[in-house]
């Protein structure tokens, strides 16, 4: 088919996400089986297998899409944390489906459009801009897939394409959907607030009673009441308690330094936020609103649809990007906002928000965090290398007390409830443990994540126990004046209520009052609960009302409201970018429910080994 490929100039972006694919390489993934043998899917939906290809790349992919957004490498505890291989199967077996369903409807497309579809990826071009046989037919190979194959990935992506425009067809939102939207995030409350506390009190709650103390403490026995606690010996092999048994010279720590320059010798880095202008009129316009303050840089960049992953740049070093930008940004002594300056993608205002000087550590200051380093591992080592002589004195049977004994374990005791978080027990393992313990269970060796090992026995379970009041009269008396002193509290904030709303100011009430100017109901004001600006969302103007916050209470009255304005360019602007948004997820939405159908009906087999494989290679030393 090849043979006859011709130039084409058509640009479909869905089709190169997965033409994409052959760029990163996937040699070897998941290609050994249990026996030798080659696993070549990892399941179907229905009679459409799921290629290994498939399922690395789109684990490779959700990763790397992580990674971009919060500027760094992210961690394989991370990705197990966010979920992500399990998005990553989702994608593809929902892919899966939709081919399935292309095959029930014999929807399929022609040599020549898959054709033009392998020529326009731009993977597969020579420096002049033109397809590339050699380079196409290399890349298949060290990607593992042969022509035949790659091409019938690609035709069964073209026909999924078809049946995904079908469903999002006529899919756009109303107007007045994005204008509702857009009305309730944008529309804004100015109002004072102030605070008061017990010193606002003309008297404050003294001296109970021992008949009030002690209805207090029956009332609130639940704060008085010790947790069930679990009694725990344990054995602990530490790599600190390891530590004096490690010896490293200096010249060891010199050639470890030597072999890092990148960690000891930073350079000056920028942290920084970019928002792109279609034009350089655009630009000037909101770099004036930003000097006068009247916007933030995320209002300009919300303003424009974006979030602030869009335009968040992260941590960059010098020569990152053109040289006119590193110019301006590296040669800036304060944080602030720069530009406009002209760049490949439009005119864009800058936002610096740290400078980070260049950091130079010489091998003298490295050296101890080097040698603490490498105590820490060679005493990782040393405990790997006893960990199989302690599991065979536990399986012997000896005791806990006579492990202490017998090598170089610790034993140690605890009382231990679902509020102990010191020592040994900050361990989520030894945590997980302690809670899964049963008397007279057999103890077995367990790691912990600074590389020691540990093992425990559980002696005794304490049920709840109500303290006596004589033990805790102390902290019955403080709760008890801290009650009553709130109840006072809040009736002062009534009566100030009261007066605010008749027209007294807060100065008349010997209040300090401060002033927030247009906000909207999701900004962040130090100091205000969030769920006071609900409450101020949702009141007349003139009204005041109070929230209980700790050991204070505040006091909010609403004194003006701005309704979003609809009719500036920049507004229709913004209902445009946001009607947009809300199509595609309404399109993305049906998508997904349209492709759970599908899989409901035809039936999804995962083969959960080669899975665990894939995952196994690439989180686990491949890298991705």
């Amino acid at each position: 088919m090849l043979s006859s490929m011709r130039i084409s100039k058509k640009n479909q972006p869905f089709v190169y996400g997965l033409l994409g694919l052959l760029a990163l390489g996937l040699v070897g993934i998941a290609s050994g089986g249990v026996d030798g043998s080659r696993i070549n899917s990892i399941g179907k939906v229905g009679e459409e297998p799921i290629p290994v290809s498939s399922y690395a790349q789109s684990l490779r992919n959700t990763i790397q899409n992580i990674s971009r957004q919060i500027g760094r490498q992210i961690t394989s505890q991370e990705i197990a944390a966010y979920g992500l291989q399990s998005e990553a199967l989702e994608n593809v077996v929902s892919s899966a489906a939709l081919s399935n369903e292309a095959n029930r409807l014999m929807i399929s497309v022609g040599d020549d459009l898959v054709a033009e579809e392998i020529i326009a990826t731009p993977t597969f071009t020579s420096v002049d801009g033109k397809f590339n046989k050699e380079a196409y037919e290399f890349a298949l190979e060290n990607s593992g897939l042969d022509t035949k194959e790659y091409e019938l990935q690609t035709r069964k992506a073209i026909s999924r394409s078809l049946i995904e425009g079908a469903i999002a067809t006529g899919t756009q939102t109303p107007p007045s959907h994005a204008m509702t939207l857009i009305k309730f995030a944008r529309e804004e409350r100015s109002f004072k607030w102030a605070k008061i506390n017990k010193d606002f009190l003309s008297e404050q709650a003294g001296n109970p009673s021992n008949e009030q103390l002690k209805t207090h403490y029956e009332n609130n026995n639940i704060i008085y009441t010790s947790p069930l606690s679990r009694e725990i010996t344990y054995v602990l092999l530490s790599p600190e308690m390891l530590s004096d048994r490690i010896e490293v010279s200096d010249i060891e720590l010199q050639e470890e330094y030597d072999s890092q320059p990148e960690r000891f010798n930073k350079p000056a880095r920028r942290i920084v936020d970019r928002i792109i202008f279609d034009t350089l009129e655009t630009a000037k316009k909101i770099k004036g609103q930003l000097d006068k303050n009247d916007i933030s840089f995320l209002e300009a960049a919300e303003d424009r649809g974006l979030t602030l992953n869009d335009i968040d740049l992260g941590d960059i070093e010098k020569g990152q990007l053109d040289t006119n930008i590193d110019e301006i940004l590296f040669n800036a002594s304060e944080v602030g906002i720069y530009g406009p300056i002209d760049t490949d993608l439009g005119p864009a205002l800058f936002q610096i928000n740290a400078i980070i000087d260049a950091q130079k550590t010489n091998f003298e200051d490295a050296k101890d965090e080097l040698k603490a380093e490498y105590v820490s591992v060679e005493s990782r080592k040393l405990i790997n290398e006893m960990i199989s002589d302690i599991d065979d004195l536990l399986a012997q049977g000896l005791t806990l007390e006579e492990i202490a004994k017998e090598t170089d374990m610790e034993l140690e005791k605890i009382s231990y409830n679902n509020k102990t978080e010191n020592g040994i027990a900050a361990y989520d393992s030894f945590r997980s443990e302690a809670m899964n313990a049963k008397i007279g269970g057999f103890p077995e060796l367990k790691e912990l994540s600074d590389g020691g090992v540990f093992a425990l026995r559980l002696d005794e379970l304490i049920e709840p126990t109500l303290r006596p009041f004589d033990t805790v009269k102390e902290q019955v008396v403080n709760d008890w004046l801290n009650a009553e002193n709130k109840k006072l509290m809040l009736k002062l904030a009534d009566e100030l209520i009261i007066k605010l709303d008749n027209g007294s100011t807060f100065e008349a009430l010997n209040l300090s009052a401060e002033n927030v100017i247009s906000t909207t109901r999701n900004k962040y004001i130090d100091g205000i609960p969030a769920s006071l600006l609900e409450i101020l969302f949702s009141i007349k103007i003139g009204k005041s009302s109070k929230i209980d916050n700790d050991d204070t209470i505040i006091l909010a009255r609403l004194d003006s409201i701005n309704e979003f304005e609809d009719e500036t360019d920049e507004s229709k602007e913004l209902l445009s970018q946001v009607g947009i948004q809300l199509s595609n997820q309404v399109t993305g939405d049906l998508l997904r429910l349209f492709a759970s159908a599908l899989k409901d009906r035809d039936g999804v087999i995962l083969n959960q080994n080669a899975v665990n494989q894939i995952n196994t290679q690439i989180l686990g030393g491949t890298g991705f």
